[in-house]
């Protein structure tokens, strides 16, 4: 398992690497570590990134997604958001069975006006059982988190994280929810 997870993360560096990512965050939490790499496409904001997530419990969660990044004033705003969509992989070791779901959703960041370094942020992707496959019925990923820019390019934050998903012939299960703390570098 930890073979084929240390595989999983070192194929996700080398694919953003081998696109000049600029962006690498790495979070943890009590039962869960999680890695994202995003890499902007063009100078108009498209966006690509590929994360993946392991829980204590069995939990694997790959993702890739693309979304459109700016913000909503032209001369400049504290708001910088994200829409687009992400295609997730669920793999819990239980015997629920596999799922692929394709999430909609978006991230924000707030950066404070009169004090440019600290910053808030918050995510949301849901996928309705239309566009869950294999033995996923539906999806839910959230979080917030608060962070202090220790270098232009480096951020330390502290959030909150829930994921849950319902599959074929089981409930709604929860996959993650933790408190974290993470760092997020730009290059």
């Amino acid at each position: 398992m930890i073979i084929r997870s240390a595989g999983l993360f070192l194929a996700l560096a080398a694919t953003a690497f081998a696109v000049q990512a600029n962006n690498l965050d790495i979070n943890l939490g009590s039962n869960a570590a999680a890695v994202n790499f995003s890499t902007n496409l063009t100078s108009t904001g498209l966006e690509a990134d590929a994360g993946y997530l392991h829980h204590t419990s069995q939990v694997d969660i790959g993702n890739v997604g693309l979304q459109v990044v700016g913000d909503s004033n032209p001369a400049g705003s504290p708001f910088i958001f994200a829409v687009g969509g992400k295609v997730f992989f669920i793999s819990p070791k239980q015997n629920y069975g596999n799922g692929t779901v394709l999430g909609l959703g978006g991230h924000f960041n707030y950066t404070w006006p009169t004090y440019n370094r600290f910053i808030i942020g918050g995510e949301l992707y849901y996928a309705p059982s239309i566009v869950s496959f294999n033995n996923a019925d539906r999806y839910l990923e959230f979080g917030v988190n608060a962070g202090y820019e220790i270098l232009h390019n480096a951020e330390l934050y502290v959030g909150y994280r829930h994921i849950s998903a319902a599959f074929t012939h089981t409930g709604t299960l929860t996959l993650d929810s933790t408190f974290m703390v993470g760092f997020n570098l730009s290059f």
